[in-house]
């Protein structure tokens, strides 16, 4: 448990974070902690003349996403319509539904948000392409649209061996302009340290401006070279030909990006704050923070997970590990050396997820800090924005 330590002995605040009047769980978070990590990543997509698009998905709030177009970025990269929609109803004016969106239905709810925000899509077939096409082009529209590319992680997007005759094609729709290319270089949360980080984002980055060369060579102009991720944003803004960086985790930071070396307790800016509610032997305790709180993802890099063990670090309370969730609970053992540090019912526990974006799903209100004082609550989208 040396690396956590070395992280509480850095964190500013200390145990002051599960003090505060916060019902448990409870997500907490520090204001000037976000306006620094904001500055942060708009300083670097500045200096490599990229634009910067985060990923408003990650929080889902309104004040953030306003505070993020505040501090230096271009827009919002969202993934559901219903996120978009929501967004610009805050006042945010340029959008990507980085999310292939199909059908009759949804292709209407895009032209209409598109009529009052600078919006782009997403899509990765001719056939999804042309079903908002045609809804556009018969309101006398265009639909701006991004063509997903696979860069190795095997969720959506088109392979790099295909993408050329992909987008000839979706160039080819009525009512549809191809405007650039996107991915989500998730194989980079993979990196055993930061230099194999750093090499596999300069990779992505390359990869997908050879990509978009291939395209470009078929004639269809591309001026958009965008990729998607916290861990790999920092390296991959400064590949030439890149020309857009969407990262999301990176406001706020978390246990994943601890063990990637981008971050520390002192840039990462929340906390779920839980309560001991159960300490039936000294090696044993409950919290009631459970998977609808924490989610139980683990470390991304299994080279890191001994390292940072568990579903979320406890800041205050190092040796403690949490092993096992169920929905309401998080299960501790005690991992650390000597005798366990006692946890006595009614203990306030200051965590650090392991993944944000889950947190700020699963409890959907945050309260905000400053100075040490909570000065307001943020509330996440409700029902709709997910559709």
């Amino acid at each position: 448990m040396a690396a956590t330590a070395i992280s509480i002995a850095n964190d500013a605040r200390g145990p002051s974070w599960a003090e505060l009047p916060v019902s448990t769980p409870g997500l907490v978070l520090d204001l000037g902690v976000l306006d620094g990590n904001l500055d942060e990543m708009a300083a670097i997509a500045r200096s490599a003349e990229v634009e910067l698009f985060p990923h408003a998905k990650t929080h889902r709030m309104a004040e953030i996403g306003l505070r993020q177009v505040a501090h230096g970025a271009d827009g919002l990269c969202v993934a559901k319509l219903g996120e978009a929609e929501a967004f610009a109803a805050a006042g945010v004016k340029r959008l990507f539904v980085a999310n292939p969106i199909v059908g009759k239905d949804k292709a209407e709810r895009a032209l209409a948000l598109s009529r009052r925000v600078d919006l782009t899509l997403a899509t990765d077939s001719e056939a999804a392409a042309a079903s908002i096409g045609a809804v556009f082009a018969a309101a006398g529209a265009t639909a701006r649209m991004m063509l997903a590319i696979d860069s190795g992680l095997g969720r959506e997007g088109v392979a790099a061996d295909k993408a050329p005759d992909v987008a000839a094609a979706i160039h080819a729709v009525v009512g549809v302009e191809l405007v650039g290319i996107y991915t989500h270089e998730g194989t980079t949360y993979g990196a055993k340290d930061h230099p194999d980080l750093a090499s596999r984002a300069k990779a992505a980055g390359e990869f997908m401006v050879g990509v978009a060369t291939a395209i470009r060579a078929r004639g269809v102009p591309l001026p958009i070279v965008s990729l998607g991720a916290s861990a790999s944003a920092r390296e991959v803004a400064h590949v030439p030909g890149v020309t857009q960086i969407r990262p999301g985790i990176y406001a706020f930071n978390d246990v994943g990006q601890i063990a990637l070396g981008n971050a520390g307790l002192d840039t990462t800016a929340i906390r779920v704050i839980a309560t001991v509610v159960s300490h039936p032997d000294p090696e044993r305790a409950c919290i009631d923070a459970g998977s609808k709180s924490l989610s139980t993802d683990l470390v991304p890099a299994s080279a890191h997970r001994d390292e940072f063990p568990g579903m979320g670090l406890i800041v205050n309370a190092p040796g403690w590990v949490i092993e096992k969730m169920s929905e309401e609970h998080g299960w501790l053992r005690w991992h650390g050396q000597g005798a366990p540090m006692p946890l006595p019912v009614g203990t306030r526990l200051e965590i650090v997820p392991n993944h944000v974006c889950m947190a700020f799903a699963m409890l959907r209100r945050a309260s905000v800090v400053e100075r040490g004082e909570i000065v307001a609550h943020w509330d996440g989208f409700g029902p709709g924005a997910s559709e």
